[in-house]
């Protein structure tokens, strides 16, 4: 039972009774318009009925104490569902259906200046698409053969030579028309490379006497072989080394005759001038070994050795340099 302020007591025909107050009436009433707007049972702001008999609080049809109420549709009770017009979307929303995937990946604004080529992949193209191609084929000074691997076996029937190229060029070379040769007494030891080859920047590949890793001691990296079945290219006591591009000579070493320990390679040194390239006295018999028992860094950089220190006034030592020429494949 309602307590004061919400009830007042009446007396109407000697009857006394307690019947609720018009502040109580007015919020029942708020109460009841607001549970039935939302089930559509009232008109759009209609008042209440002004009938006793009408009132549902009246139930012995005394008349009085009947509420006017503004009209009232309860909107002001609901959130609103109309779109917000003051900000523009990001973008337009997607009309989907059942077969319309969700990406739950935010969109991530690209430009025109993203390039979607990995400039880590070679090119077969010396002026490719990468934006780092050279501009032209190789030329004098382009490569330069920095290590060498004359003696892998003791004697003759060394099928285990090698000789490592390196590129002095920042951008990437196409090596399509490079030739190769070596003189071997009466004949004269060739490569050619017939395709497109592409070396990266400061980047190598080895010449060998055999592809097969079995024979030529599992060379890593980028292999070409002289061309025939052959063995023993590089001569012990001495050869000459040329690479050619379109008849244009790129490089050329002749090396004298060596001593060198089997199974080891003679590299030139990173650190060294490249100038003293010529200087067989600046080139060092390899330490790091790529192979069980064998030594050098055939398709890697030369730092395992160091260019020699001289005083200035003091000659340097003879080194690997040979006094007396081996026999052995001459």
């Amino acid at each position: 039972m309602l307590a004061p302020p919400f009830t007042r007591h009446l007396s109407s025909g000697g009857r006394s009774c307690s019947r609720p107050s018009s502040v109580a009436i007015a919020f029942l009433g708020l109460v009841l318009f607001a549970v039935t707007s939302s089930f559509g049972c009232l008109g759009s702001g209609a008042a209440p009925s002004a009938d006793p008999s009408a009132d549902p609080i009246d139930e012995d049809g005394d008349a009085g104490f009947v509420v006017d109420l503004p009209a009232f549709d309860g909107s002001w009770m609901l959130p609103s569902t109309a779109p917000d017009t003051s900000v523009a979307p990001d973008r337009p929303p997607l009309a989907l259906d059942a077969t319309t995937p969700i990406d739950p990946t935010p969109a991530i604004a690209t430009t025109d200046a993203t390039d979607a080529t990995d400039a880590s992949e070679p090119t077969a193209s010396g002026d490719s698409s990468l934006g780092n191609g050279c501009p032209a084929p190789p030329g004098p000074g382009d490569l330069a053969i920095d290590e060498i691997m004359i003696t892998s076996v003791a004697g003759s029937g060394d099928d285990g030579e090698w000789v490592e190229v390196r590129s002095t060029r920042s951008c990437w070379l196409n090596l399509e028309g490079l030739h190769g040769e070596c003189p071997d007494g009466a004949n004269v030891r060739t490569f050619d490379v017939g395709s497109a080859m592409s070396l990266p920047p400061s980047g190598t590949f080895v010449v060998a006497d055999s592809n097969d890793p079995a024979v030529n001691h599992d060379l890593p990296g980028q292999l070409l072989v002289w061309a025939g079945h052959t063995g023993d290219v590089l001569r012990k006591a001495g050869a000459t080394i040329t690479l050619t591009m379109n008849g244009a000579i790129v490089d050329s070493v002749t090396y004298p005759s060596l001593k060198l320990a089997v199974g080891q390679s003679l590299a030139f040194p990173s650190d060294c001038d490249a100038a003293a390239r010529s200087d067989w006295t600046e080139w060092q018999p390899s330490v790091a070994s790529w192979f069980p028992s064998f030594f050098g860094t055939p398709n890697a950089p030369n730092d395992d050795v160091h260019c020699p220190y001289r005083p200035p006034g003091v000659p340097q030592e003879a080194g690997p340099l040979e006094e007396d020429a081996e026999t052995g494949d001459e």
